[in-house]
Formats: C-alpha cells, structure tokens, sequence
C-alpha cells in the first residue's frame, strides 16, 4: 500500500475506535503494513484524535528500527509478530477494551462457541502468556499465540488487551468489535454484567483557593478549601476539601458508584489489588477501603483513588481528564474483579510488576506532561 494511504487509513481507523469506545486517551496503537519489510504505526503517547500523517511512524518488521524523532509505539514488537508470522495480514488494531480486558485476566484460552463469531474469530481466541508492558516477555507471549493458532484472527494479552490482525483497515476493525461482542457473551454465562451508564454521585475541581463540586444534577457549589466549618448538607465536600488540603498534586476527583464499583468494594475487604496493568500504572498498586470518611486522606495517601465508606470510589489527577482516567480503569479493574471471581479466577498481578508499572507510567507520563 502506498505510505500516505496507509498513514491515513491507520489515522482513520484509530479515530473510529475512540468514537466507538474501543479506545481512550493515548491507549492501544493502530499499524498498517506497506511491504514485506515494512509497517507504518500510530506514535507513543499521542492523542488520536489530533494526529497527522508526519506523526505516524515507519517501522521495518526485522528489527523494529525507525527513523526520525517521533517514537513509535512501545508495542511495536507485538504489530511486527503479527506481520512476520502472518503474510496475510495488513493491518493490526492492538486496544484495551472492556470485555476483552476482562477476559484476560481469567488464565485461559476462549472457546467462540457461536458460529457467527468463529466466522469471523476463529473457534478459538488465544490468551497469550503474561508480560509486562513493552517488554521482550509480553512480546514473546504474543508471537508465541499467534504462532501456535494461525486460523485465530484475535489473540487476548494476559491481564492486559487484545490484538486483532485483519487483511485490511475495516477487516479489523469488524474483527475488533466482534471480539468485544463475543467475550460479553462469553462472560455472560456466569457473570451478570452490568451495562448501565457509569454514574458520577459528584465530581470537583480547584480553583485557585476554592474548589467547585459538581453534582450529578448539574448543580456547583463553591467552597473554600481551607475552610474547617461546616459543609452544609454535602457530607462529601468535606471529604474532597481534606483531599485538595493535602495533596497539591490533585486538583480534580472524580466520585463514582457504578455497580461494579460498588460491588468490589463490598467484596474485596480492605483493598482492592491491580488485576489490570493499566489499573496498576495509572491507579496505583492498590485502591484501599477507607475505614470512615475522615481515614480517606490517609486511605489515599500514595495512590490516586480510594474506596469511601458508601462504596463509592475517590478518582483523583492532576486534571479532570486524568482523574476520569483513573475512574474508568478502577471500574475496569472492578468489572474483571467481579467476573473473575465468578470464574473462580482471580489471580492478581504481582506486587513487584504492579510497583514498577506505576513507577515507570508516573516518571514517563510526567515527561509528556511537561512538554
């Protein structure tokens, strides 16, 4: 294919997944082959929505090297797998979305039972073995999947995503949203997902010295943070002014009760560990239950979320947009939690790899942030 239809066709496809919810943020990456040697892939950290064809990387299958100072993806090793091992493929979507995130945490390969799925799945949806992000080991476990399945169109990273391999832009894209379809089905037998909305009891932001706090109603209130008197009728703008006071580096929350929100914390006792890398980089090693309302500092202390009494879930960042991120990964990890659990599955990440993903995410995502 020609290099600026294959920039553009990937560019295209990569604004199609946000727009269907198959991605967010800088999250997942987009690759379209243009030779035997060749690949073009979406850069590292780059928003989808803005990108430009000089931002789309050339990237040679046998040694992943590039040219220039746009960096392609870190998952590239894991496009170029799918290009060496498979001559038909032209095209790779690799995406953290929900049912197939939550699959992978359940240790095992998945049977597509429904014939209409196989047809475009293959009978069988591998899990490849777990590595962490970017790594030689995760690079290794994808290679070896695809390997040892050729008729699968789909392979499930462990604790991680999926990786879907099509003969061309809409091909895998049909295969992606298929893959979704058909682990909602899977985990479905035994798991009563919840498809609801994500409801917000509030949300807050700072404001110089106050911060606003916004409910669900579309009401704002002001307060200042420094002031120690009485809140009023809001019990939980006490509990975000303690949050602004001691963390300067939190200047959004985000407070969500969905289901499973609420249901993991009901069930997880004192803390709730990362089942999900992209749970572990960006929430933290662990989202602890706090013990009452004035324990949710020091509950959180570290971390960028925490468990309130109610069972609602504290998501914190540096701005709205980072501590709706952390929402939406504390909700995955609850999702895969629950439905694990119900697998009789669950089976964290370890302790070391989830402090070194959270290590490794902070130092790199502050970089990009202060570009």
């Amino acid at each position: 294919m020609d290099i600026m239809q294959a920039k553009l066709a990937v560019i295209e496809a990569g604004k199609k997944l946000v727009e269907k919810g198959l991605i967010a943020r800088t999250w997942g990456n987009v690759s379209c082959r243009i030779s035997s040697d060749e690949f073009v892939i979406t850069p590292s950290g780059r928003s989808y929505e803005d990108l430009t064809p000089d931002e789309i990387v050339t990237v040679k299958i046998s040694d992943l090297s590039y040219e220039g100072d746009v960096k392609p993806s870190s998952e590239k090793g894991v496009h170029a797998s799918a290009y060496m091992l498979r001559p038909e493929c032209n095209f790779v979507i690799h995406t953290h979305q929900l049912n197939a995130s939550v699959v992978s945490v359940m240790g095992k390969d998945m049977p597509v039972e429904d014939e209409a799925y196989a047809n475009v799945l293959g009978s069988v949806v591998p899990l490849a073995a777990y590595g962490m992000p970017s790594t030689k080991k995760l690079k290794k476990g994808v290679f070896t999947a695809i390997q040892d399945y050729p008729s699968s169109k789909a392979v499930i990273m462990s604790n991680h995503g999926a990786v879907c391999m099509g003969k061309d832009s809409d091909d895998t894209f049909l295969i992606t949203q298929t893959l979704e379809d058909a682990c909602y089905n899977y985990l479905a037998k035994k798991y009563n997902i919840c498809t609801n909305n994500k409801p917000v009891c509030y949300s807050s932001v700072r404001a110089g010295s106050n911060f606003i706090l916004k409910g669900d109603d579309g009401t704002e209130t002001g307060f200042l943070i420094s002031d120690r008197g009485d809140m009023g009728t809001i019990v939980m703008a006490g509990v975000h002014r303690d949050v602004y006071m001691a963390r300067d580096d939190i200047n959004a929350i985000v407070q969500s009760g969905t289901p499973d929100i609420m249901g993991a914390a009901k069930k997880c006792g004192k803390k709730l560990r990362p089942l999900l890398d992209d749970f572990a980089q960006i929430a933290g090693t662990t989202v602890r239950v706090a013990k009452n309302y004035s324990g949710t500092v020091k509950a959180l202390k570290g971390r960028n979320a925490v468990f309130m009494p109610d069972g609602t879930a504290l998501c914190c960042g540096p701005d709205e947009d980072d501590a709706k991120a952390v929402e939406m990964v504390v909700d995955k990890n609850c999702k895969a939690y629950l439905a694990a659990d119900a697998f009789d599955a669950v089976k964290y990440i370890s302790r070391l790899d989830s402090t070194i993903m959270h290590l490794v995410y902070k130092m790199k995502y502050s970089k990009q942030k202060n570009k």
